[in-house]
């Protein structure tokens, strides 16, 4: 196994969480009330260049970074985030087809990570189902989160492919 894709996968994310986090919190830059899911991004780009073990560490690590430094209870982003890697990880390998493909993929996948959240943290006593707005709450995320992905995902292919070292004896 190689190290190097996992040690920049789990910068990606540390980066993803703090920009997330800090820039994209409560109270921050959220336009019509919403903010993107990087740290989503970031894990679904990443996921794409791991083994499956080590792509479901970083989705549980991810998420469980999200709820240290969020505001929910410990470990529902985690288990979606590893929700999410298990499914890229399935999905995978059609992720080269279309550039539309992937938006749309990326797109589900981020209106499953909301959705899976609002279920499970009501479940753990937070109402977040019984708010108004709850299609705007789960739509607009996942558009945020397409558009941020536009960025994610070719820095995270730039960064995580195999590199072929050219030298002169073959």
């Amino acid at each position: 196994m190689n190290l190097r894709p996992v040690t920049l996968s789990i910068l990606l994310v540390f980066v993803a969480v703090v920009i997330q986090t800090t820039m994209f919190g409560t109270g921050r830059v959220q336009p019509f009330g919403a903010a993107p899911m990087l740290v989503l991004a970031v894990v679904v780009a990443c996921v794409r260049y791991l083994d499956s073990e080590p792509a479901l560490l970083l989705g549980f690590t991810a998420g469980l970074l999200l709820d240290l430094l969020g505001g929910s209870p410990l470990g529902l982003w985690a288990m979606v985030h590893v929700v999410v890697a298990y499914l890229t990880l399935r999905l995978r390998h059609r992720a080269d087809s279309a550039v539309p493909l992937v938006a749309v993929g990326i797109f589900l996948l981020a209106v499953l990570a909301q959705t899976l959240f609002l279920v499970a943290s009501t479940l753990f006593g937070q109402s977040l189902l019984s708010s108004s707005g709850l299609v705007m709450l789960i739509l607009l995320p996942a558009a945020y989160t397409v558009i941020a992905a536009a960025a994610v995902m070719p820095t995270a292919s730039w960064l995580l492919r195999e590199r072929t070292v050219r030298t002169w004896v073959r």
